[in-house]
């Protein structure tokens, strides 16, 4: 069986993807893939960039969570941990894919991006990877600004904000929804479902505290 590629579409073929040992899934749907047995055939490799994969979602999800509308002590400090480990995650994913399925070549990334891209989208480009590489750079200084300058960071325009959220929610919807397998998508739509589930219930409650 051809192994998926970790890196071939924006933080997708992680955790949530079809590859063989993790999930029974219809037999129409592994096509590509061949069949999988449940948590069977998994290999150390497997679950280092599985397990990483699956904690850097957490960590960007939960911190989500707890990123007030309003300035409140003992709540931001929750969400910048979550933030600074849904990264130390990623990166180590991150080192897990180049190292297991990419022998540190850039080249090998870059092409399997393509193949795996065709597969989906029916268009060959490589350009996932670097969305990827990208996603890694946005993420990492958004902790090192937070951490290093907090108020800074804390009182930043909303407009920049909302660009660095974007693009990371971009970023995961990709690998979940759009790329992922029946897994990944079903993970996708419910963090998707239940941060704006949060939201609304958010503003909600600060209209009722500002009455």
């Amino acid at each position: 069986m051809k192994r998926a590629n970790l890196l071939a579409q924006p933080i997708c073929e992680t955790i949530f993807s079809a590859r063989q040992g993790v999930y029974p899934l219809p037999t129409k749907k592994l096509a590509l893939h061949g069949r999988v047995d449940y948590f069977t055939r998994m290999s150390g490799a497997d679950w280092a960039i599985r397990l990483t994969a699956f904690v850097a979602f957490v960590g960007y999800i939960g911190a989500l969570t707890k990123w007030p509308g309003r300035r409140k002590s003992g709540i931001w400090p929750i969400a910048r941990s979550l933030w600074s480990l849904g990264f130390v995650a990623f990166l180590a994913h991150l080192l897990c894919a180049f190292h297991f399925e990419h022998e540190w070549s850039h080249a090998k990334a870059l092409a399997a991006t393509s193949r795996q891209t065709a597969e989906v989208t029916g268009t060959g480009t490589g350009m996932g990877l670097y969305f990827n590489y990208t996603f890694t750079l946005v993420w990492l200084g958004d902790c090192v600004w937070w951490r290093l300058a907090k108020r800074s960071h804390e009182k930043r325009p909303v407009w920049l904000g909302g660009i660095i959220h974007g693009f990371m929610a971009f970023m995961w919807f990709n690998a979940t929804v759009i790329f992922g397998a029946p897994l990944g998508q079903a993970l996708g739509w419910a963090a998707l479902a239940g941060l704006a589930a949060w939201h609304l219930l958010r503003r909600r409650r600060n209209k009722l505290l500002k009455t």
